[in-house]
């Protein structure tokens, strides 16, 4: 009986483990496809119990590190059998799992089993993926598609939304919104200022019962039932709000939580419930350009000139672009702490800023210099060699004398362009006010 046994326990001592079948030893994942087969893998047994209840079977790990700051989305959508999908903060084994998902998406077979995660992760960072079965020993193929999705802007406000269609508790809700970051902004549950606001997300988004991220503070020195002391996550005036007929009733007791029905009508619920399907995530000031003094005047071509491409790409602390202007006509951007939204007309344009007001030329100093001229398709074309696209303006934390100093985190900055117009007029863009 030992001699029938022992090759075998030889065997199994000789054995190598597969790239990828433990978390010391993972695959590398990159954005686009990743396709795997679990056939042959084992289970790790590693879970820390903060993601996903349920602890699989066979699995497989990777390693990724996103090259920019992003909401990404990992789905398993069309593989062979039922997968769960966790991330951890870190390349080691044993970090934090910060996001996780089951069932989310159609498998092979058409049934609803395969996994979709959407999670907000930061550039230079890395971390682990892990991909299980539900049930032993059921494998097969797989694919991991990683994916960025931007969030959707307002140019009411700059501010920028995303919907993340996870069913999960309102606590672990705003964690996650918390974690998000986009362009150099961190995300909160989405806080719903007015009705205007309120309108464009109905406009824009694709909802049915997200949670926001209103909350009713039981420490408050106003609370009481079921109407006082809710707040905003953020801390702003709770001014505005847009309750559902008979809403709040904290009916049952502890509905210290607000959700919004497919209609924009809120409701008080509690935290844990489980019909509330997703949660909107808003980042503040950091989705896109929040654009004034636009549409700016036309120019000679009966176009306006707007500064709407602007983002937060590129080398320096921000990159301007400039689109809309006359063919072969030169400009340089300017800056300012304070803006004038409707304007004071100068030449044939509007100037959007209040003194002082910095420009970029040729003598402000090394690197802020930000002549330019419009090509035939009106794109303000850099000729400085201050743009590591070519085009528009890599704004640097430096700034121009006057007004002299340093762009600062937190700090609001305030940029137009002006340019020459045919026939030896001046003219102005559109104006872009930045956060930082």
């Amino acid at each position: 009986m030992r001699l029938l046994l022992l090759p075998t326990l030889l065997l199994l001592a000789g054995a190598t483990q597969a790239q990828g079948d433990d978390c010391s030893a993972p695959l590398t994942a990159n954005l686009g496809s990743n396709p795997f087969d679990l056939t042959g893998f084992s289970d790790s047994f590693y879970y820390d119990g903060s993601c996903v209840s349920r602890d699989g079977f066979e699995d497989i790990w990777f390693t990724y590190t996103p090259a920019t700051s992003d909401v990404h989305v990992f789905e398993t959508c069309g593989s062979d059998f039922d997968t769960i999908i966790r991330v951890f903060d870190g390349s080691a084994c044993g970090g934090i799992c910060i996001a996780g998902n089951d069932d989310a998406c159609a498998m092979s077979n058409g049934t609803n089993w395969a996994s979709n995660l959407t999670v907000g992760l930061t550039a230079g960072q890395s971390y682990l993926v892990q991909i299980e079965t539900w049930d032993a020993g059921i494998v097969g193929l797989s694919d991991l598609q990683i994916s960025i999705d931007a969030p959707v802007v307002n140019p009411n406000n700059g501010h920028a939304y995303y919907v993340v269609n996870q069913a999960t508790d309102w606590d672990t809700a705003r964690a996650a919104a918390e974690s998000m970051t986009f362009g150099s902004f961190t995300g909160h549950l989405v806080t719903i200022r007015d009705q205007a606001e309120l309108d464009w997300i109905m406009g824009n988004l694709s909802v049915t019962r997200p949670w926001i991220g209103l909350y009713q503070n039981t420490s408050s020195s106003s609370y009481s039932e079921p109407t006082g002391g809710w707040e905003w996550v953020t801390g702003e005036a709770f001014t505005f709000d847009n309750w559902a007929a008979g809403e709040p009733n904290d009916n049952p007791a502890g509905e210290n939580t607000a959700e919004m029905f497919g209609n924009g009508e809120w409701n008080d619920i509690q935290s844990f419930n489980a019909w509330t399907n997703s949660y909107i995530v808003e980042f503040d000031g950091g989705g896109g350009p929040a654009l004034f003094c636009s549409p700016a005047n036309p120019n000679s071509t009966g176009n306006p000139v707007t500064l709407a491409s602007s983002d937060q790409s590129g080398a320096g602390v921000y990159h301007l672009e400039a689109e809309g202007g006359p063919f072969d006509q030169f400009g340089i951007f300017l800056v300012a702490a304070a803006n004038i939204p409707s304007g004071i007309p100068v030449s044939d344009g509007l100037l959007c800023l209040s003194a002082p007001i910095g420009r970029y030329t040729t003598t402000a100093g090394p690197g802020l210099n930000s002549i330019g001229k419009f090509d035939a398709a009106g794109v303000f074309q850099n000729l400085a060699g201050t743009s590591t696209v070519g085009s528009g303006f890599d704004v640097l934390a430096v700034l121009p004398t006057p007004p002299g100093g340093v762009i600062v985190s937190g700090a609001t900055w305030n940029f137009q362009l002006w340019y020459r117009d045919v026939g030896g007029t001046s003219n102005f863009s559109d104006g872009v006010s930045v956060t930082f």
